[in-house]
C-alpha cells in the first residue's frame, strides 16, 4: 500500500470516529511511522483518539483485506499521565507522544505533549535506570551463570538478545534519546554516546545474530556487565542497597 492509499485510510477512520463520537473527541492524530513519514509498503495505520471523558482506555485492532490499524481510545488525563511517566521502555515508546500528525486538534492539546515528556526531571531518569540494571541485568546476568553451571546454554542467545535491548534503553534513558523504531533500536543505540564499556561488541552480536557459541555469549554479556557495573560508578549511581533489607 503507498503512503497516500494509507492516508486517505487514516483520514477516513478519523472522520468514522470524529461522527460517531459526537464532540466527546478532544484531538485524533496519526502516530508512529506514518507521523514520522517512515511507513514502508506493509506499515499498520495507528491513530490516537483523546477523549474529553476521564479515566478511559481502550483500543480497536483489526485487520481489513491488506491492511491494519490500531485506535486507541483515551481521556485526556490519562494521556497526561502517560505522557509524564519514565519507564525503561521510555526511548522507545514515548516518541510517539512527540510526533503526532493532527488530524483534528482545535484547542492544540498534542502540541503540549512534547515539552510534557523532555521536561521530566532528572531524578526520574536516575532512578529507572538503576531499576532497570537491578531488577532486569542483575537478574539476567544471574540466569546466564545458572545456565553456564547447569550446562542449558541453549538459553544464553535469548538471554544476550534481552541483555542488549535493555542496555540499548538505558542508553537511550541516559541520553534522554527518543529511537525511531524497535526494529532499529539496537543501531541507532551504537550512533549515541556515553555508552557502557562492553555494550557495543554484545550489540553487534545481536544485530548479526552471530550468538552460535555459548562461550563467545557468555563472555560477551560479562563483559557488558562489568561495564554497566563501572558505567554506573562512573555516574555516582549505586546499585547495592545501604541497608541489608530496606524496609
Amino acid at each position: 500500500m503507498s503512503r497516500a492509499e494509507r492516508m486517505a485510510l487514516a483520514q477516513e477512520i478519523a472522520a468514522h470516529a470524529l461522527s460517531s463520537y459526537q464532540g466527546k473527541l478532544l484531538a485524533v492524530g496519526i502516530y508512529g511511522s506514518l507521523a514520522r513519514s517512515a511507513d514502508g509498503p506493509y506499515s499498520d495505520i495507528e491513530i490516537l483518539c483523546v477523549l474529553r471523558s476521564k479515566g478511559e482506555d481502550y483500543s480497536y485492532e483489526w485487520s481489513y483485506g491488506p491492511w491494519k490499524a490500531e485506535v486507541n481510545f483515551i481521556s485526556a488525563d490519562v494521556v497526561l499521565t502517560d505522557a509524564a511517566e519514565v519507564d525503561e521502555r521510555w526511548p522507545l515508546t514515548h516518541g510517539a507522544f512527540c510526533h503526532i500528525l493532527p488530524l483534528y486538534d482545535p484547542e492544540g492539546f498534542f502540541s503540549k505533549l512534547p515539552d510534557l515528556v523532555l521536561s521530566q526531571p532528572e531524578e526520574k531518569f536516575t532512578s529507572t535506570i538503576k531499576a532497570t540494571i537491578v531488577g532486569e541485568l542483575y537478574e539476567w546476568i544471574g540466569k546466564l551463570r545458572n545456565a553456564q553451571h547447569s550446562g542449558h546454554t541453549a538459553y544464553l542467545p535469548s538471554l544476550a538478545i534481552d541483555m542488549a535491548r535493555y542496555g540499548a534503553f538505558i542508553i537511550g534513558l541516559a541520553n534522554r534519546h527518543h529511537y525511531s523504531t524497535g526494529s532499529r533500536l539496537l543501531e541507532e543505540s551504537l550512533t549515541l554516546p556515553n555508552r557502557p564499556p562492553g555494550y557495543d561488541a554484545l550489540c553487534r552480536l545481536a544485530i548479526t545474530g552471530n550468538l552460535h557459541e555459548p562461550e563467545q555469549t557468555a563472555a560477551a554479556c560479562e563483559t557488558f556487565w562489568s561495564g554497566i557495573e563501572t558505567w554506573a560508578a562512573a555516574r555516582n549511581l549505586s546499585i547495592d542497597e545501604p541497608d541489608k533489607i530496606p524496609f
